[in-house]
């Protein structure tokens, strides 16, 4: 009789080890390899994973509802950046591993040293060791979240991915460029021939703007980085951030990850699933114990 409550022991271990071991979803994770991690707000970049398999999900909950149905209905009812995400969504499969790295500013030297914009980080991602998108995330000014946002910016693909590591992103006018200590390489072009000049009162402000352009670009690699830094750092409102964190954490729940601040609760999270299998272990034994007891006592 023992054996065959051996046997059956076994069997339930079995089972549960299996349980345990789902098929493997696609994983995502993150890399700080570039100059722009300096500035990027820790919790954004190490969160940046969960929310992109969020939207990842909430965008084929759109295509799977409105897949069948009519253009007028499908265009109408779904948002214009998940029209567009649902491409890159339907690319994503199980066993897939998805990389994000590579986050950058694209700054705006015709900007206003005095005024305090919100930064968007832009943030590549790869599957399988290949280019897939490249999304933002960016602090939405009313809701005081950080917001995913998407649009086919394949112009940032333009340049070598190598190169990343040390490239800073900036706008002249209509140009955009990548720029390294080793070479500068425009990444998109939006000139058009014939445009208007912009002029207020009298004022030249394609004049004003050419001799800014002109200094921006006189200057060294280090001081651009410096120029580029200190905007995004006076832009970066510390109550606006915690708030934005305190939010992401709601938003997000368990898929919230800890930065270093608290590794405490990162290291909790992140062994939960051990601790869920050696409870069911346990109780599959303490059932099977309970189980020989009552047999033994009817005998």
């Amino acid at each position: 009789m023992w054996k065959n409550h051996l046997k059956l022991l076994i069997i339930l271990l079995c089972v549960i080890a299996v349980d345990s071991v789902q098929a493997k979803a696609y994983t995502v994770t993150v890399k700080e390899d570039s100059i722009y991690s300096e500035v990027i707000p820790e919790s954004f970049v190490q969160n940046a994973p969960a929310i992109f398999k969020k939207n990842v999900k909430k965008a084929m909950k759109y295509y799977n509802k409105y897949k069948n149905a009519d253009p007028v209905t499908y265009m109408r009812t779904i948002p214009d950046m998940y029209r567009d995400f649902i491409e890159i969504a339907r690319k994503i499969h199980d066993s897939d591993e998805i990389v994000i790295h590579a986050p950058f500013y694209p700054y705006d030297v015709g900007v206003d040293d005095e005024e305090e914009g919100t930064p968007f980080y832009n943030f590549l991602a790869e599957k399988n060791g290949k280019r897939l998108c490249i999304f933002s995330l960016y602090i939405d000014d009313k809701s005081k979240k950080l917001t995913f946002g998407y649009s086919k910016m394949t112009q940032y693909f333009i340049y070598d991915s190598k190169t990343t590591k040390n490239a800073l992103f900036y706008w002249l006018g209509e140009k955009c460029y990548a720029e390294t200590p080793d070479k500068t390489i425009c990444i998109r072009n939006l000139e058009v021939s014939g445009r208007i000049k912009m002029q207020t009162d009298g004022v030249d402000w394609d004049a004003i703007l050419k001799k800014r352009y002109k200094e921006f670009q006189k200057q060294t690699y280090d001081e651009k980085k410096d120029e580029i830094f200190n905007y995004i750092k006076k832009s970066q409102k510390k109550k606006v951030i915690k708030k934005v964190e305190k939010n992401m954490k709601l938003e997000l729940k368990n898929d919230y990850v800890e930065t270093a601040s608290n590794p405490e609760v990162y290291a909790e999270t992140s062994n939960s699933g051990r601790v869920y299998m050696v409870i069911g272990i346990i109780c599959v034994i303490a059932v099977v114990a309970g189980i020989l007891l009552v047999r033994k006592r009817k005998r």
